[in-house]
């Protein structure tokens, strides 16, 4: 497993680059994860705009304000903090992957003041140089009406997405642990670990839809856009739990392989130098001991239900995909997704070590009980719908 990129390309290419141990191997694929969901809405938000289903709206912006001082300052300070702590970061990344990570960032002793006036200067000057340009173009201020297609809006979508959607998975993971203080509440709160995939999804749906709502965008059919890249989204996003091992796998898997042509590490995997250190000590770490602590390995082979869940959504999103193009009824690509990741979830949590809630004397995981509202929300969604759409038909004919 890869804790961060240095273990990886070590690894792989037999490299040592210390800088890269700043990139955690998680966040790495998480940003991968939102570039990919933000291409596929993308995609699918042309298409619909080019069939003129999907509209752009004209929103008033005003131009050809001159450059203020706050501008100017606002952006040399953002660059100086990216280049003090950055450039030393890079040159000295061991101090800010062990446990005073915090403690080196926020110290005004450890950085490079010339790569903080550097990038102050190039921040600063990127600035005035696109306020120059708007310039040339609009020499006095004005106010002008501008087109704004749905696509236009993706990075803002993603952006709020993203935020809206670690802060619900932190909050939904945070419900499962025993805090001893609200202090160590904060600690994890602000930590880099412990993420509950459906939290995130819950609150970006609603801050999402509401963001989509106030800048009038037909909520149905952005939800019928935004269902494949979810689902490629979740996938992607297993890989990071995958090869960072955190511990999102399944359980002991003390069966004998159907078939041989399985390979083993797909029908067990044991998690060598995993990210969280669990399981027993390693005989033989492989990676030099600058690398960091991590060396330890599963007692057991377990189910890896990351690539599981990977397989299972991209095939998922290649079916939303092809239907996207044949489904005329708005919402419904949305609520066969509800269908689908709901039955994908509460099948692989079958087989995922999670702690059971015990409900009407059923004993399900935190994520099943959700998987299951999600499935009945998508087969009643998909009911209304069809049902309406049946009552238009027949009003048509008559």
């Amino acid at each position: 497993m890869y804790p961060n990129l240095r273990y990886a390309f070590y690894d792989i290419f037999g490299i040592d680059l210390p800088a890269l141990a700043l990139v955690q191997t998680y966040g790495f694929f998480l940003a991968l994860t939102f570039l990919a969901c933000g291409l596929a809405l993308s995609l699918d938000l042309r298409r619909r705009e080019k069939l003129g289903i999907l509209e752009g709206i004209e929103e008033e912006q005003t131009v050809g304000k001159p450059l203020s001082i706050i501008d100017i300052l606002t952006n040399a300070l953002l660059g100086f903090v990216f280049g003090f702590k950055g450039v030393y970061a890079l040159m000295n990344p061991a101090p800010f992957v062990g446990n005073d990570a915090k403690t080196y960032l926020l110290s005004m002793e450890h950085g490079s003041w010339v790569g903080g006036l550097v990038l102050a200067l190039l921040f600063a000057y990127s600035k005035y140089r696109e306020k120059q340009k708007e310039l040339i173009e609009y020499p006095t201020p004005q106010t002008i009406q501008k087109l704004v297609m749905p696509h236009q809006r993706v990075s803002d979508i993603v952006i709020v997405a993203a935020i809206s959607g670690i802060v619900g998975a932190k909050l939904l993971y945070m419900t499962e642990v025993d805090y001893v203080s609200w202090e160590a509440a904060l600690r994890d709160f602000f930590s880099g670990s412990g993420l509950t995939v459906y939290g995130g999804f819950i609150l970006a749906f609603f801050v999402v839809s509401y963001y989509i709502r106030s800048k009038k965008i037909p909520l149905s059919q952005m939800l019928d856009a935004c269902a494949p890249a979810m689902i490629l989204g979740t996938g992607l996003g297993r890989l990071g739990c995958h090869f960072s091992g955190d511990g999102d796998w399944g359980d002991p898997n003390r069966y004998a392989k159907p078939f041989s042509w399985i390979p083993d590490w797909l029908w067990g995997y044991t998690y060598p130098n995993n990210v969280i250190n669990e399981g027993i000590p390693m005989e033989d770490c492989f990676y030099p001991a600058e690398f960091g602590n991590y060396c330890h390995i599963l007692k057991e082979p377990v189910f890896p239900t990351p690539i599981y869940e990977l397989i299972i959504c991209l095939v998922i999103f290649a079916i939303l995909w092809t239907i996207r193009h044949k489904v005329t009824l708005h919402g419904i690509v949305f609520s066969v997704y509800l269908i689908f990741t709901g039955l994908e979830r509460f099948l692989l949590e079958m087989i995922r070590i999670n702690d059971d809630y015990t409900v009407a004397g059923f004993s399900l995981s935190q994520a099943q009980y959700i998987a299951i509202v999600l499935f009945f929300i998508g087969i009643v969604l998909t009911a209304i719908l069809l049902g309406k759409q049946r009552k238009m038909k027949d009003a048509e004919a008559e």
